[in-house]
């Protein structure tokens, strides 16, 4: 398994920065390759720096009108949006074979799980 690489975009508040950059860092198979605006060139920087993940902050609903070029650009990179301040999140993965959606379900299964009566 290789190194992610990451880029960090357009967190709307200092404190969820500092949290998402350093809980990035803590990983060693993620390398933070950056931290950028959303006014950047976000698609020539995920080119130049081979981000695989891109993780962006954004407000509601409203996705940033890049996205679009982003997921054209380059099909395999992977993006997740935190919301507002961060306790919501979407992820967005162009062409997701069976075993990365079972890889990704079970990653967030365990704290999700309820009791269910039968």
């Amino acid at each position: 398994m290789g190194t992610l690489r990451c880029l960090i975009s357009n967190m709307p508040q200092k404190l969820l920065s500092d949290i998402v950059l350093r809980t990035a860092q803590q990983h060693m198979n993620i390398d933070v390759v950056g931290d950028a605006s959303i006014d950047d060139d976000l698609p020539t920087l995920v080119k130049d720096k081979s981000v695989d993940l891109l993780l962006i902050g954004i407000k509601g609903n409203t996705l940033p009108v890049v996205f679009n070029e982003l997921l054209d650009s380059k099909p395999e990179l992977m993006i997740v949006c935190l919301i507002d301040d961060g306790r919501r999140a979407a992820i967005f993965v162009n062409d997701i074979g069976a075993g990365e959606l079972e890889a990704l379900l079970s990653a967030f299964r365990p704290a999700r799980i309820h009791p269910h009566n039968e």
